[in-house]
């Protein structure tokens, strides 16, 4: 009896060596909302930009090589020290600063620049922080004239480096910063619930928000805002990780000609945005284009 349990057990280590193999080679993806988890294993529907682009990555993709973990993305960072398994994190926009330390992929998704956004049941901006196009100045000034104001940030969050470089002007007690998992959907409810008040949002995101809340806000845009922030997967530095990057990438490039990646950006968009949006993907088609 002993004999043949050790027989049937030599006979299945190989498999379970072989498994534990396949999945230390697997890339692990973190994720830090659990909606998006849901999304990208199919239990549940996209309910935003991010959600839509990034499932048609991971669907091209396939599960042989990626895993997801949910985690928060402080956490995330720690774990990309790692130098022999490929770890990665989406939706992150590409600064000098991570460039040093981390690989990124082309843009998966192509989001309309943050906008300041107040409760409309507050007193309008005045003239005096906002230049001739109605657009704030900058932020400096902003809470220079409202110096008693609060905004909430999100830790280790970057804003695209034009307003990383502002908010770094504005002062530590204007400043709410919160971090852990599921930062913009803590970030918004603090907005919402009026305890601070700005909030530096993605126009989609607040159009999804508004759309279940029914809530009402005056927008602002930032003079000198690029008009469009890039999400791309970005990763640890490693020989896989260069690898998973190079097959992500080809992957995108068939994923920008089809008609599904329009409409994972236009669907959750009010129509005011259409157009722009539209142009801005074509003229990124075309310009890869240029470069083959």
């Amino acid at each position: 009896m002993r004999l043949a349990k050790r027989w049937a057990w030599a006979c299945m280590l190989p498999f379970f060596m072989w498994t534990n193999e396949c999945l230390a080679n697997k890339a692990r993806i973190y994720l830090d909302e659990e909606d998006e988890l849901k999304v990208f294993t199919s239990l549940t529907a996209p309910s935003n930009i991010a959600g839509a682009t990034n499932k048609l990555l991971f669907d091209a993709l396939g599960n042989d090589s990626i895993e997801f973990v949910l985690s928060s993305y402080n956490r995330a960072l720690r774990e990309m020290q790692s130098k022999t398994r490929a770890i990665c994190t989406i939706n992150r926009i590409k600064t000098a600063e991570r460039e040093a330390s981390f690989l990124f992929s082309l843009p998966v998704n192509f989001y309309l620049s943050r906008r300041l956004y107040q409760h409309e049941s507050a007193r309008k901006l005045t003239n005096a922080v906002l230049n001739s196009n109605g657009e704030i100045r900058s932020l400096q000034t902003l809470f220079k004239v409202y110096s008693s104001k609060l905004i909430a940030l999100s830790d280790n969050m970057s804003y695209g480096p034009f307003l990383d470089d502002q908010l770094k002007q504005v002062d530590s007690s204007n400043k709410v910063i919160r971090s852990g998992s599921e930062q913009y959907e803590t970030i918004y409810r603090m907005f919402r619930l009026q305890r601070v008040d700005y909030l530096l949002g993605y126009p989609a995101e607040v159009f999804r928000h508004v759309k279940n809340d029914g809530a009402r806000y005056r927008t602002y845009k930032i003079a000198g805002t690029p008009t469009i922030i890039l999400g791309h997967v970005m990763c640890n530095k490693t020989p896989s990780s260069q690898a998973l990057i190079k097959t992500i990438n080809k992957a995108m490039r068939k994923i920008y000609k089809t008609e599904p990646f329009v409409a994972a950006h236009l669907n959750f968009l009010p129509p005011s945005e259409y157009t722009v949006t539209q142009s801005i993907i074509e003229k990124y088609r075309y310009k890869l284009d240029e470069k083959k």
